[in-house]
């Protein structure tokens, strides 16, 4: 009878330990009530040159309402541009906390936007107004804001640039639409994820910053609206 239970008591540890090592953890965001803390933000460009790159984020209306299983999709956020560095970087950020502290974690994030670049437009000043909007993710301990260097605005963590990913950012997409009609350049709805996880690593609180957002090549005006976010974080496993 002892070495029965004794049997049980290390399975059942085993299975303890096995599913905290596998932990999943999900947010998900939806902006139709509140925009949940999220902050607009913007970076390479020359320090007051706000005005001339026309430079808005917001809580806006979505230009389409989006039925999803759960509830109607009828606002999200909003960030515009004009990108005259043919670099501009434009994103949302949040802190997500309730994490382990000092924890390395694998981030996949599945994200709905609006655009309204049509894909027959291939070429522009300096790329495609879509192919060449690249939409990143990304994730710090330490929050991603701009820092001033030489009259230049900065990202003071790793994005990458343009199409290429950093060490704190994965690309996932870009603002080409998804119109049925290569020329409609109506707004409609697009689904961004990926495969390969972002890893990060909480900070001594438990605590994560995830900022997302496009990194332009496209000389020109982008305009793009956030309607969801799900991120999945899963304890890394080497």
């Amino acid at each position: 009878m002892n070495y029965y239970r004794t049997l049980f008591l290390v399975i059942f540890l085993i299975g303890s330990i096995s599913s905290f090592a596998t932990q999943k953890i999900l947010n998900e965001f939806t902006f139709s009530n509140s925009n949940h803390g999220w902050v607009g933000e913007f970076a390479d460009y020359p320090v007051d040159g706000e005005s001339f790159f026309e430079l808005g984020w917001g809580w806006e209306n979505l230009p389409i309402e989006i039925s999803s299983t759960k509830a109607n999709l009828t606002k999200g956020l909003f960030l515009t541009g004009n990108n005259h560095s043919d670099d501009l970087f434009m994103f949302a950020k949040r802190q997500v906390e309730d994490l382990q502290p000092n924890t390395c974690y694998d981030l996949t994030f599945s994200i709905l936007i609006e655009c309204n670049v049509p894909s027959g437009i291939s070429v522009g000043i300096g790329g495609s107004p879509g192919k060449s909007v690249y939409f990143k993710v990304g994730a710090s301990t330490e929050e991603p804001r701009k820092i001033a260097l030489n009259d230049y605005y900065l990202l003071n963590v790793d994005k990458g640039n343009q199409s290429n990913s950093g060490k704190n950012a994965l690309v996932i997409g870009d603002l080409e639409s998804s119109a049925p009609d290569p020329y409609d350049s109506r707004y409609f709805p697009k689904q961004l994820s990926h495969e390969t996880p972002l890893r990060a690593q909480s900070d001594s609180q438990g605590r994560l910053w995830i900022f997302l957002g496009t990194d332009s090549g496209f000389e020109g005006t982008s305009t793009f609206y956030i309607a969801q976010v799900n991120l999945q974080l899963n304890d890394a496993e080497d």
